[in-house]
């Protein structure tokens, strides 16, 4: 894989935060190997981190959609799918998914700062040992649940969203006052569904950067749940108010094009003299 990249944004909200908050956020590691990451963590030193979903590889690892009418989709999905899951078999050992590499990752992020997880579509399955792994490092998983969380003075609900059964939960959220940011895999659901809300700032993963970007701000050429050239593959959006990160991992065996895998930096800034 090649290397991670460092990227910061500098976002600013209406809320009281006294002091600078540095969050670091992390996406889709999909089980490899991610030490240069951790190195960056280091380097950052963040307030907290956040890790925004498919850290494990959990799921019915098949094709998954509804092609009653569309034959030739699921033709070529399949044909992508299978296709990519027999390179994946022939690599080797090293750059292939295990668990003990996640858990090694988390297990040294959480030495660097407190860490808050989510789940992804890949994580439909947790096991009770990764049930009892984030536990016993003292990581908190969010799934489908808030917790409110202080730090340097600032409070803030921060909201994990599942991929699946979020309905009651996202509702419930939502109605909350204060400064509220929420963790949500996929990009595409807050387009959808939470632009008119007054959630601060909502962190995603899930497009991988669109695996192939031609130019600096070039749109990624195949976006999950956004199809060919989606608009919301990587940066910041709708006024710093959801940021998308480009994934610490390569999960596919095509290699990435001028799309490297990054860290996700945000110097949070707000209003220090601000009631609400």
């Amino acid at each position: 894989m090649s290397k991670a990249v460092l990227t910061e944004y500098q976002v600013n909200i209406p809320y009281p935060v006294p002091q600078e908050l540095v969050i670091a956020h992390v996406s889709d590691l999909h089980e490899r190997i991610c030490d240069d990451v951790l190195r960056l963590l280091s380097r950052v030193k963040p307030d907290f981190i956040v890790v925004t979903g498919d850290t494990f590889e959990r799921y019915d690892n098949r094709p998954q959609y509804d092609f009653e009418h569309r034959p030739v989709k699921r033709l070529i999905i399949n044909a992508i799918h299978y296709t990519n899951y027999l390179l994946t078999m022939l690599q080797s050992r090293k750059k292939k998914p295990n668990s003990e590499n996640s858990y090694n990752f988390l297990r040294k992020a959480a030495r660097i700062a407190p860490v808050y997880l989510s789940l992804g579509n890949h994580e439909q399955l947790l096991r009770d040992e990764d049930y009892a792994f984030l536990q016993e490092n003292g990581i908190v998983l969010l799934d489908n649940a808030s917790v409110t969380i202080r730090y340097k003075g600032c409070e803030i609900d921060l909201g994990g969203i599942s991929t699946w059964d979020y309905e009651e939960f996202i509702e419930a959220y939502k109605a909350q006052k204060g400064f509220k940011l929420l963790l949500c895999h996929n990009p595409q659901f807050y387009v959808d569904n939470l632009t008119d809300s007054d959630i601060a700032l909502t962190l995603s993963g899930h497009t991988h950067g669109g695996q192939v970007r031609i130019g600096k701000k070039g749109r990624g050429f195949f976006v999950p749940g956004q199809s060919l050239f989606g608009k919301y593959a990587h940066g910041s959006f709708f006024d710093n108010r959801l940021i998308v990160s480009a994934g610490c991992s390569n999960t596919v065996a095509c290699p990435r094009f001028g799309n490297p895998r990054e860290l996700v930096v945000i110097r949070l800034k707000g209003n220090a003299n601000e009631h609400v």
